[in-house]
């Protein structure tokens, strides 16, 4: 549940904190007065894109910050955890900042995250619905759950995930197995190559104490005729 939206230097807003109570919550006035705003900054929170065109005029950036109570919310606790964010006694504080060069910084219970580790996030925690919008039905995840759930396919669905899972992890598995008969085929034909060269090398036994002695005597020779040239 969202529990405190502050917005600050948004558009036309200058500083707003907006506690809510558990239920509706509805806000109403005049044409003009934020409440849309209000509304587009909840969206900043959850992942929207933003431009330095939101920062009131006269300031350097706006700031969009909001506390969500999602304790009871196993999807988002597990949502938080897959981008490396504790939730400090299911508690969720996130806060956004964009400059007007457009540039975005992002927090979530006080560690820098990423606008898509927000928008992960959010998710599960905000749907925002509009006259020609409803944020989360234009997923394909969601329009899957809304229809097994529709076909009463709960039990049917788990089965496919788990057998997907077991196929990828096959898949994945046999590849592995590819890559590694490849390396092996690739290591046998060096090895042939090697042999050849040494076939058409044919060396014979104690050659190489004869070459090693061959050396060492040219190496004496030249070392006596520089010292005849000197």
């Amino acid at each position: 549940m969202l529990r405190e939206l502050r917005v600050r230097d948004v558009a036309v807003i200058a500083d707003v904190s907006l506690p809510l109570r558990p239920g509706l919550n509805v806000l109403t006035g005049e044409t003009g007065a934020g409440k849309s705003m209000l509304v587009d900054a909840l969206a900043l929170l959850v992942g929207e894109r933003a431009s330095g065109d939101l920062v009131r005029p006269g300031q350097d950036r706006a700031v969009v910050e909001a506390a969500f109570e999602c304790s009871a919310s196993a999807v988002a606790v597990r949502t938080a955890a897959d981008v490396g964010i504790d939730l400090d006694q299911g508690e969720l504080v996130v806060r956004r900042e964009i400059n007007r060069a457009g540039r975005n910084r992002a927090w979530a219970n006080g560690s820098p995250a990423s606008v898509g580790a927000l928008a992960a996030m959010g998710g599960p925690l905000v749907d925002l619905h509009g006259q020609h919008e409803a944020q989360s039905l234009l997923h394909a995840d969601v329009q899957r759950e809304i229809l097994d759930a529709y076909a009463s396919a709960g039990d049917a669905r788990a089965l496919v995930r788990t057998v997907f899972a077991d196929a990828r992890a096959l898949r994945n598995e046999e590849r592995t197995l590819q890559e590694r008969r490849e390396e092996v085929k690739r290591r046998a034909d060096y090895l042939r190559h090697v042999v050849e060269e040494i076939r058409a090398a044919a060396p014979a036994i104690g050659e190489d104490e004869a070459l090693d002695t061959e050396a060492r005597r040219l190496a004496n020779a030249e070392e006596v005729t520089g010292l005849a040239e000197r």
